[in-house]
């Protein structure tokens, strides 16, 4: 291909779009990388040392090899001064893991960066368990730190894991509203409130205008009341916020937006209204379904249709295929086109090493049974999840990678009916 588009494009032209065509694929899988990210951390928050034994290494890309492994050295003659035996055993035991494992990659630093996380992991008192992590970050790393305390230093990588675009959701009518955000896959309701009058009035004569103006006030009220709780919901989000999104059964939801009580900051990221039969959680619910044009480039909008597509081409015995066996298979000679992993799957990868011949090789612990520890002449130099051991599995032949979540019933069903792992295939043999 290259050579056809060399002969209409100068090298100028050539070299632009070739960065396009590899842009785009870094964007398709920014989405997945960024769930391994998100499901790391969440993994790391739970650790807790006995003392100050969990290690934690930022690496910027272009450090020093030296000048780091300088420091690491230094620091196991430093912590011969711990006067607690075991912490000093374990910290000098995660700081040869950290070394070993950056002789293993040769020091090669991704371009975002790298953190090593080192320590003894195990709950029970007496036991060792020290095991070593990585974290790619998702966006530049620009701290350099070395940390060693009684949990891993998460916080520069918390930061980045915000999430980058959300919308408002709104159902109302008038005897309750429902406040909620939609960030990537998942809504989240805020909150839920109840008005407090019912709409109905029964009266006659003179008391028929009391009772209506009575009625038109507290309707006011409401609508107020709910608008507060929207600004307060919302605005902090600032520029992340990319749209809100009315529901509700009846002309409630038009009164409501007609008032102009939304701040003036919001009033111009309101995307449109929809009818929905209720206002509650339900509300909430039948209101993203409906959204699917408004929120076409959302996420869970492509995840609804790629799970449609990949269950029509199962349904027609097409370029599509499930398990994990047949989906090994299919990597493995280059028919993937697109993998599909649930996030739900916990199975906890281990790289090993050969320390006789250096050879290295990958144990898939599916139900926490396998030993983290030495296995003869093998020695653990990383753990992984089995999204990120699947995301390097599908580099190897430039295949696409999608993480689809359980949030949605075609995610869940993909899960438990499909066991969580799927293909779209390039080709059938």
């Amino acid at each position: 291909m290259v050579s056809w588009i060399q002969a209409f494009f100068p090298d100028l032209l050539l070299k632009l779009f070739l960065l396009v065509v590899f842009m785009a694929k870094d964007s398709a899988d920014l989405q997945s990388v960024e769930v391994v990210f998100r499901k790391k951390l969440k993994k790391l928050q739970k650790f807790r040392g006995r003392g100050t034994e969990l290690i934690s290494v930022y690496i910027p890309e272009g450090t020093d090899r030296g000048t780091v492994m300088g420091q690491l050295t230094e620091e196991i003659s430093q912590s011969s001064n711990i006067k607690s035996p075991s912490t000093r055993k374990n910290v000098q035991g995660a700081l040869r893991k950290i070394i070993n494992f950056l002789k293993q990659i040769d020091f090669k630093i991704p371009q975002n960066g790298l953190v090593v996380f080192a320590g003894n992991i195990s709950e029970n008192e007496g036991r060792t368990d020290i095991r070593l992590f990585t974290i790619h970050p998702v966006k530049e790393l620009r701290t350099k730190l070395y940390w060693c305390d009684s949990n891993f230093h998460l916080e520069p990588l918390l930061e980045m894991s915000k999430p980058s675009s959300v919308y408002g959701l709104i159902t109302i009518d008038k005897s309750e509203a429902t406040i909620a955000t939609l960030i990537g896959k998942r809504y989240e309701v805020l909150g839920h409130f109840t008005s407090g009058y019912s709409g109905k009035f029964k009266a006659g004569g003179q008391s028929a205008a009391r009772f209506e103006r009575l009625r038109e006030e507290a309707e006011q009220e409401f609508y107020k009341r709910i608008s507060e709780k929207a600004n307060k919901a919302f605005l902090p989000f600032e520029e992340k916020l990319k749209g809100i999104i009315v529901g509700g059964p009846g002309m409630t939801k038009t009164f409501f937006l007609d008032k102009g009580l939304i701040d003036h900051r919001l009033k111009g990221k309101i995307l449109g209204s929809l009818d929905t039969s209720y206002t509650d959680e339900s509300g909430i619910r039948e209101l993203v379904q409906k959204s699917g044009e408004i929120l076409k480039e959302t996420d869970l909008m492509k995840e609804k249709a790629l799970m449609e597509k990949f269950l029509t081409e199962l349904a027609k015995d097409g370029l599509a295929t499930y398990g994990e066996k047949e989906v090994m298979k299919a990597l493995e000679l280059g028919q993937v086109d697109k993998l599909i992993v649930s996030e739900a799957i916990e199975w906890t990868v281990f790289k090993l090493q050969d320390s006789n011949t250096g050879e290295i090789k990958y144990e898939v612990d599916k139900d926490g049974s396998f030993s983290a520890g030495r296995q003869g002449s093998l020695e653990v130099v990383e753990e992984l999840e089995f999204l990120d051991y699947m995301i390097e599995k599908a580099a190897q032949t430039s295949a696409k990678v999608e993480v689809v979540s359980v949030d949605t019933p075609e995610g869940e069903q993909f899960f438990k009916g499909f066991g969580g792992l799927g293909a779209m295939l390039r080709y059938k043999i």
